[in-house]
C-alpha cells in the first residue's frame, strides 16, 4: 500500500498514514526502520496489519520524491 504521512510526532513516537484508498493508519516508531525518519508530507510505501485495537502500518519504507 501506499500513503502519505499526515503527521508524526517525535514525542508521542507515532502518527498518522492516509493511504492512497483515503483511509487512515496509525504507525508506531516500533514499526519504523532503524535510521528512518518520518516527517508530514513524506510519501511512504508499508503493509497493512490488523489488530485487536483497529489497523496499523508496518514494514513502512521511505519513497524518494
Amino acid at each position: 500500500m501506499k500513503g502519505i504521512v499526515n503527521r508524526y510526532s517525535d514525542k508521542k513516537k507515532q502518527g498518522l498514514i492516509e493511504g492512497q484508498n483515503g483511509e487512515n493508519v496509525m504507525v508506531y516508531e516500533k514499526d519504523i526502520p532503524f535510521l528512518t525518519l518520518l516527517h508530514a508530507d513524506d510519501p511512504v510505501e508499508y503493509i497493512v496489519e490488523k489488530t485487536v485495537n483497529g489497523i496499523k502500518a508496518i514494514k513502512i519504507k521511505e519513497i524518494t520524491k
